[in-house]
This record gives C-alpha cells, sequence and structure tokens, in this order.
C-alpha cells in the first residue's frame, strides 16, 4: 500500500469515527487537532499522526472494524469421512492417505475422480476396478513422491 492509499484509508477512518461520536462536530474536530497536533486540517497532518488521530477517537469511544468477507458458499470442507459401511472403506481411506501426503487438496479428489470416470464425487465410487485403477495411480506418483524427497535429503 503507497503512502498515499494509506492516507486515504486513514481519511475514511476518521470520518467513520467522527460519525459514530456524536460531540465530534466541525468545531470540536477542528479544536482536536489544534490541540493534539497543533495542525487546522488532516491534509498537514502525516500518516503516523493520522494514525495516531484514529487511536484518540477509538479511545474516545468510536468503534472500527473491518468488513467482513463473505464465506466461499462453495467451499468444501477440508476432510472427506469415509465410514466402515461404505464400499471398498479401506481402500478408499488409503486413496486419502496418499492424496493427503503427496500434498493435494481434498477439493482435487472430486474433481479427479469426475474426469477419470465421470462421477461427481470421491465417495460415490462403488466399482472395484475404478478404485483399484485409482489407487495405483496414486501408489505410483508416492513411490516417485518419495525417491524425490530421499533425494532432495541427500
Amino acid at each position: 500500500m503507497t503512502a498515499n492509499e494509506k492516507r486515504v484509508a486513514l481519511y475514511r477512518k476518521i470520518e467513520v469515527g467522527r460519525k459514530q461520536l456524536p460531540a465530534m462536530d466541525e468545531v470540536a474536530f477542528r479544536q482536536l487537532l489544534r490541540n493534539e497536533f497543533g495542525v487546522e486540517s488532516r491534509k498537514d497532518m502525516s500518516v503516523g499522526q493520522l494514525s495516531r488521530l484514529v487511536n484518540i477517537l477509538a479511545e474516545k469511544g468510536a468503534v472500527f472494524t473491518s468488513p467482513k468477507k463473505p464465506k466461499a458458499a462453495s467451499k468444501k470442507p477440508d476432510f472427506i469421512d469415509i465410514t466402515d459401511s461404505m464400499p471398498f472403506a479401506t481402500q478408499k481411506r488409503q486413496i486419502l492417505a496418499i492424496w493427503r501426503k503427496l500434498g493435494y487438496a481434498l477439493s482435487s479428489l472430486d474433481t479427479k475422480v469426475k474426469r477419470a470416470f465421470g462421477i461427481d464425487r470421491f465417495v460415490w465410487l462403488k466399482d472395484e476396478k475404478q478404485i483399484i485403477a485409482l489407487l495405483s495411480d496414486l501408489q505410483r506418483r508416492e513411490k516417485s513422491f518419495e525417491k524425490t524427497q530421499a533425494c532432495a535429503g541427500n
């Protein structure tokens, strides 16, 4: 953030703070600037002084909170629950363990399964041949990954 961008952001905070403080009309604000900083206008203040002014307004009762960022509606959880009653639960757990070990995001596992087998979700895999194919592919990747790690360690 440039000095000018910081300055503009602080101006905005100051205005928010002034609106929250009923006693901080224009006369009171100018008096505060003169008493605390020896200036008549915010334009004559440094970024550090503007920051201190924000703190003074906060001490007087102004509240500054950053706006909440909306959560992504489609964000998938960072885990996949494999129950014992699922078909091929042991193999699916192995697949998940290797997937994690390789550092892949779990959300990309569904993408991999969709592209490879036309099934939208990993947990919906029920075909033994498909599960074996996926597990074999990941085991090959795991061996390559381990070799790379071993070479990097030397």
